[in-house]
């Protein structure tokens, strides 16, 4: 046949430019491509040769080939797979062209705002012109000696013409590559040590080797081909997971963990995850990438893939190799993919169930895990409703109790028989919270606190709410019922007298705070300290106020609390014989005093410090009569 020039049906050059400049962000994505078509080739040619044994050539060794020819600036990609006919090369360049030009202008608008069509256009082997000026395929179906040329540089024409092609069965696939300008950023891909970079990067684990002639002309294989995670887990020893741990993450302690399985049923995929040991020294920084490396079909698609990861399991690192995804993806199209939404969800259960494994079967490692990343996960309660009920099981807790951490079903398996509540009290530090004055009440009837002290904790507990049909209380918070129905009745006629006796400081306190606290009452919260400020149910507390001041939020009207005093301390008794102004300066010492046992700063520490020094010399001077 005597060779031809045939036009496109459709306008190329449009969707060229949609190929180079909307769907990938890095030139270089056409060299992973192009090794991932001529890989496909070689599977197509093993699968056919099950049943026809005679469509391999003698002595076949399956392999990819790169030749570079800098002066001519020539690269091939040269594969011995199985080859195409005239009929099925023009039926593969057809595919960019079913559709007339006037269908086609209207396709081209919707892939720009729908990237996953083009897929449907050959866009592996047209991503060759992001740096090719003309692309030339020489191809020979197995079973035959008839090859075929097709070219074109992307001018909206090509050529084709019956060649035999010197390799026999196969594809040569050869990109004229473009002049690059001194100031241009798209690298040299006449370069071997560019090449063996970005085999490395994307092509490292395809499963044929992937050569090159080096300086010596020695013929060097460029990939390692040791896709680890499509092994047997059974197959690979512990140093090697841990050899490919610190290769895919350059953390060079051993993993905590190893999460290695293959997922089935609609929606396949096989996952290698590890739990590091420790932080990455800049884990908290908010610039800091997540997520897991995403492969197709052992091809290297991108990594820090977030969505395959919810940001509370950002510590989790590893792959995830599917081959259901199309190898085309871009991360627009992964944002709406509905497979990669089920990888997602699949991953998530895995990564929490063998959290929870681990709490089971090795406390210590898993306590070990939770100092590092505790914090982290604790993000998924509020982030995540769909597994609260999984994640609130693996929270781990200070306590009152024990120097031991607790969860939430060993709190509940200590509690007392009529206890109601699981109490909690929010904070800056475990030493501030475990010496605190609203444990006085609490520590005399013997029950457990926790303590929370991670700034996410009071998101935490905003979203828990209730576990294993117990409330979470706040002990810093009004109606803290800690009495029986008895021990109340037994108390009110007391609280009545105590009320009675007490109100000129109660007056005093309320005209005093009024523009601090919205009320001043008795309460038997105390046991040694004076007062204290509680928030009121559907109020933020102190705690979360501060943090919210220190994310830079701020409340137009500060939220007031209530204060509560213990009627049994003798500072009572003193105030009521003090005179007028002492016991309005008192007032003011009170409500200092409780601002810090909270762990709040005092609005004027100066005049309290000055307030405390005359109080101290009233004292001295009163000695000396």
């Amino acid at each position: 046949m005597a060779k031809q020039v045939q036009n496109f049906n459709a306008e190329i050059k449009q969707l060229l430019d949609i190929v180079i400049h909307s769907l990938y962000s890095h030139k270089e994505i056409f060299l992973r491509e192009l090794v991932s078509n001529a890989s496909d080739a070689i599977d197509k040619l093993k699968f056919q040769s099950l049943t026809h044994p005679t469509l391999l050539p003698a002595d076949w060794a399956p392999a990819i080939r790169l030749e570079t020819n800098p002066e001519q600036r020539l690269l091939k990609i040269i594969d011995n797979g199985i080859g195409m006919s005239q009929e099925e090369v023009t039926e593969f360049i057809g595919t960019i062209a079913r559709s007339g030009t006037k269908a086609f202008a209207q396709l081209s608008q919707e892939m720009k705002s729908k990237p996953e069509l083009i897929g449907q256009f050959g866009v592996g082997f047209y991503s060759a012109f992001m740096v090719a000026d003309k692309v030339t395929l020489h191809t020979q179906k197995a079973g035959t000696s008839e090859g075929t040329v097709w070219e074109s540089t992307g001018d909206g024409t090509y050529s084709i013409d019956s060649v035999p092609r010197p390799d026999g069965t196969g594809t040569t696939l050869t990109l004229h590559l473009k002049e690059f300008k001194t100031d241009d950023e798209v690298q040299d891909f006449t370069d071997a040590w560019n090449l063996k970079s970005l085999i490395k990067k994307y092509s490292d684990f395809i499963a044929y080797p992937i050569k090159m002639k080096n300086d010596k002309g020695e013929e060097e294989t460029l990939n390692s081909q040791k896709a680890l995670w499509l092994k047997s887990p059974s197959e690979i020893t512990k140093e090697e997971y841990k050899e490919f741990y610190q290769h895919l993450t350059h953390d060079w302690n051993e993993p905590l963990k190893t999460v290695h399985y293959k997922a089935e049923g609609t929606m396949e995929f096989n996952a290698l995850l590890y739990l590091p040991n420790k932080k990455p020294f800049n884990y908290n920084t908010r610039d800091t990438e997540f997520g897991l490396s995403l492969y197709i079909k052992r091809v290297f698609i991108m990594a820090d893939c977030k969505e395959l990861l919810p940001p509370y399991l950002r510590f989790v690192k590893g792959l995830v190799d599917s081959a259901d995804l199309s190898l085309n993806v871009s991360r627009e199209l992964l944002q709406q993919d509905r497979q990669v939404t089920q990888i997602r969800k699949n991953v998530v259960n895995k990564v929490l169930a063998s959290l929870k494994d681990m709490l089971t079967k090795d406390r210590n490692q898993y306590e070990s895990f939770w100092n590092e990343f505790g914090s982290t996960l604790k993000e998924g309660m509020p982030g995540d409703p769909a597994n609260k009920e999984k994640i609130q099981d693996l929270l781990l807790f200070h306590t009152t109790s024990s120097d031991k951490m607790t969860t939430l079903d060993e709190y509940v398996s200590r509690m007392k028989a009529d206890q109601k509540h699981i109490y909690y009290i929010t904070g800056d530090s475990l030493s501030q919270v475990s010496n605190s004055p609203y444990l006085e009440r609490l520590k005399e009837k013997g029950l457990e606190v926790l303590l929370l002290v991670d700034p996410v904790d009071e998101w935490v507990v905003g979203s828990l709410e209730n576990y294993k049909e117990k409330t979470l209380q706040s002990i810093m918070k009004e109606g803290l019922e800690l009495d029986t129905e008895d021990e109340k009745k037994q108390k009110e006629e007391e609280r009545k007298h105590q009320t009675e006796n007490l109100k000129p400081v109660l007056e005093t306190l309320k005209k005093t705070l009024d523009s601090n606290v919205k009320d001043v009452v008795i309460s038997d919260r105390l046991t040694s300290t004076p007062v204290c400020l509680v928030s009121s149910a559907h109020d933020p507390s102190a705690h979360m106020q501060r943090l919210m001041e220190q994310m830079g939020g701020q409340y137009k009207n500060p939220v007031k609390r209530i204060m509560e005093i213990n009627p049994n301390h003798p500072v009572f008794e003193k105030m009521m014989k003090a005179s007028p102004e002492q016991q309005s300066q008192w007032a003011e010492i009170l409500y200092a005093q409780a601002l810090l046992t909270e762990g709040s700063n005092l609005p004027d520490p100066v005049k309290f410090s000055q307030q405390i020094a005359a109080l101290m010399v009233q004292a001295a001077e009163s000695t000396k009569h």
